[in-house]
């Protein structure tokens, strides 16, 4: 069972504990330590209804602290020196290019840390970076509190480690079978890392192909084509005591090529001559990607707790809730599923809905995922591994559309008519891929889809979750139709659009604008596209407001309900344009402040208006014969009663999580304008008797418990 030695994927983790003999034999496998840590240590826990919060995080505000963590030891066993990894985002300003930072342990004592900056601010002071510690020895289950510190930089000279050093001690190798459809062996390929490594390293590495360059780590991105339109992708590490690890990528995705189509491989790897992972045969389409992570020292068992609310206040994150925390048998489910068999195996779904059209409220859909709200919310290492699971099957949805030529995904600046859609090319006028999606399992769509890798890349800094960000921000675009988005153009809202699917649309491309550099590629590409988007709906608002007359605040689209309109359907785009504003894109905040006008003002009582009615299902707001959109809230009310949508004196219109859907539009434009009339809406909600607003109700669907940031405040006792 080789696969126990340190693999980053969870389903072999539990594999191997399941059939290892001996402790020994699991080594430091950081999956069987978290669930030896939590079966033998808190099954009573996770086995009640108890509510688990966030634990508590070391102060961070004396002079020049710029950020404070929890490293955890799950294990039952002291922890040796390792390194961990992780992401973290700094205010405006906190930390300029001319500082360093030092990582503080209370009591006079310090740890390496190592800062690599990838997106900065307007002031040139880094935004996020990828933080790499060398985190000293912990107590069973004991805890590590850590303060980052900004200072002036001390003298440099000590070397980085040497990848080529690491490849030749650890000798890693790849082997690839591949097989015909009746299952007989075809061919095989054999790769020496070092061998590709040194290649590369002839040829000139780019400045994108280093991650991290510093005392304690050096990671390096290596590629060879395989075969068709399969890529290796490798990201490889030194670290300073000399272990090494590889994040290594099967992408099946080359696209606008004639070559391509499904394979079927196994893959083997070994280091020092010993097999360390066996991926079993598979069977790859077109357009999907998975990878594995191999470290040669393991992974250590220590969870990493994030500063969420600092998260929340500089814009990174939604403002969650995190007094209460979650109940924990949401923690005691996603166990279950991590023990599941199939869980974590290359191309597994790992609980994402593969029919993205199905509708209904999702657990993988939201301004983040439900399970990377859990993770957010709770920052357990049950949550962690269950989110990072779905951030892997994010590799398996056939949406990578890769242009070897570019050493990119494909864009809308590459082919303007492009269309991501088995229907396109042929008789679409449209251009389409030369190689259709072939698996028959995986149904993305742009109107229902989750968002997967962006709280992981966000929280690990891991570059693979960025490339799945990427992928699937570009999809968002490329998968609507081009006439409707104006082409290159890629405008995602407007009288064409589903408007949940502009909402989860503009999410995504709002969270890879975020992720990416402001000065490459993706970021100019990304941060234009949403220029483009804000642009379209304020040239819009002025006719629109005309025609909604009073109850202006929504937005056209295509609701697939002829005069009805699904006010939630307006909360969605609301969190949205939200994140939008967060990046400072220019009139967001207008465009946002529009949308208040109606999501507050349905909610205010009127002689001609029941409050109630503002979170319906659908409302009546035109008319099909006139073609003309109703004015005035008491023809609003009067076409909604006609339809049989109104909720009179009750909530039989609004079962379900639609309240908690406006509380969550209506914190989220409060968090963006300060606006009194959007927390006073979110108030009357909030104290309506609704369903789903009250504290067991908001825990069921956590991805929309963003609460404002005054609330949070006055409930927990201190400043979110």
């Amino acid at each position: 069972m080789a696969c126990c030695w340190g693999l980053d994927m969870v389903a072999w983790d539990l594999k191997c504990l399941r059939a290892c003999k001996s402790p020994q034999h699991v080594g430091a496998s950081w999956v069987a330590a978290l669930l030896g840590f939590l079966l033998f240590t808190m099954s009573p826990v996770y086995a009640t209804s108890e509510w688990v919060r966030v634990p508590d995080l070391p102060t961070a505000d004396a002079p020049g602290d710029v950020g404070s963590f929890l490293l955890q030891n799950i294990s039952r066993e002291r922890t040796k020196r390792a390194y961990v990894t992780f992401g973290t985002v700094f205010g405006r300003g906190a930390v300029k290019s001319s500082l360093d930072v030092s990582a503080h342990l209370g009591n006079g004592r310090s740890m390496p840390v190592q800062i690599d900056a990838k997106t900065h601010y307007a002031d040139g002071s880094i935004r996020f970076a990828v933080i790499t510690a060398a985190v000293p020895p912990i107590a069973p289950a004991g805890s590590l509190p850590v303060v980052l510190v900004a200072h002036a930089p001390t003298a440099a000279g000590t070397p980085q480690p040497s990848l080529m050093t690491a490849l030749k001690a650890h000798d890693l190798r790849l082997r690839l079978t591949f097989y015909g459809a009746n299952g007989g062996v075809e061919s095989h390929k054999e790769y020496d890392i070092s061998t590709l490594f040194s290649d590369a390293q002839a040829k000139g590495f780019g400045s994108s192909a280093f991650w991290r360059k510093g005392a304690l780590a050096t990671e390096v991105r290596v590629q060879q084509h395989i075969v068709g339109s399969l890529r290796l992708v490798i990201d490889l590490t030194a670290l300073a005591d000399g272990s090494l690890s590889a994040d290594i990528q099967f992408n099946n995705d080359i696209a606008m090529s004639p070559q391509g189509g499904t394979l079927r491989y196994s893959v083997g790897i070994s280091s020092k001559g010993k097999l360390v992972f066996d991926s079993g045969k598979l069977v790859q389409h077109q357009y999907q990607a998975w990878h594995v992570v191999w470290r040669s020292a393991g992974k250590p068992p220590i969870n990493i707790v994030h500063d969420v609310s600092h998260l929340a206040r500089v814009g990174a994150i939604p403002n969650y809730q995190i007094r209460y925390g979650l109940p924990a048998e949401l923690l005691r489910h996603e166990l279950k599923a991590l023990q599941a068999k199939g869980w974590g195996r290359p191309l597994a779904a790992n609980g994402v809905v593969q029919y993205m059209p199905m509708t209904g409220g999702r657990p993988d859909i939201g301004p983040v995922t439900g399970a990377n709200a859990i993770w957010l919310i709770t920052q357990r290492p049950v949550a962690a591994a269950y989110a990072l699971g779905q951030a892997d099957a994010a590799g398996a949805v056939p949406w990578h559309f890769y242009l070897p030529g570019r050493g990119r995904y494909l864009t809308t600046l590459d082919y303007p008519n492009f269309w991501a859609d088995p229907r396109g090319g042929r008789n679409s006028g449209t251009q389409g891929l030369t190689q259709r999606f072939g698996d028959g399992k995986w149904h993305p769509d742009a109107a229902h889809v989750p968002s997967l890798a962006y709280v992981p890349y966000l929280l690990t800094g891991r570059r693979y979750y960025l490339d799945q960000l990427n992928a699937e921000a570009l999809y968002v675009i490329l998968g609507q139709w081009p006439a409707p988005r104006l082409g290159g153009d890629g405008i995602l809202v407007g009288s064409g659009a589903q408007v949940r699917g502009a909402a989860w649309s503009l999410r995504e491309v709002a969270y890879a604008a975020y992720a990416n550099p402001s000065d490459s590629y993706y970021g100019r590409y990304f941060r234009q596209i949403l220029d483009n988007n804000i642009r379209y709906l304020k040239a819009r608002i002025p006719q629109w407001t005309r025609e909604e007359g009073e109850t202006y605040g929504y937005v056209f689209g295509s609701y697939g309900a002829g005069a009805a309109m699904p006010p939630w359907q307006q909360d969605f785009l609301a969190t949205s344009i939200a994140t939008t504003a967060r990046l400072e894109i220019q009139g967001a905040r207008d465009v946002l402040l529009w949308q208040m006008h109606f999501l507050a003002g349905s909610l205010q009582a009127r002689g001609d208006w029941n409050p109630r009615d503002g979170i319906a299902y659908n409302l009546g707001v035109y008319n099909p014969d006139t073609k003309v959109r109703y004015k005035t809230w008491a023809e609003v009310r009067k076409a909604t009663e006609a339809m049989g949508q109104a909720n009179g004196s009750g909530w039989s219109h609004s079962k379900g999580y639609y309240g908690m859907l406006r509380m969550a539009s209506l914190a989220s434009i409060y968090n963006v304008t300060g606006s009194r009339e959007a927390l006073a809406g979110y108030r009357w909600v909030e104290k309506s008797g609704a369903p789903g607003v009250s504290r067991d109700g908001r825990a069921r669907q956590p991805q929309y418990w963003i609460v404002p940031r005054i609330v949070e405040s006055m409930t927990s006792g201190k400043a979110n």
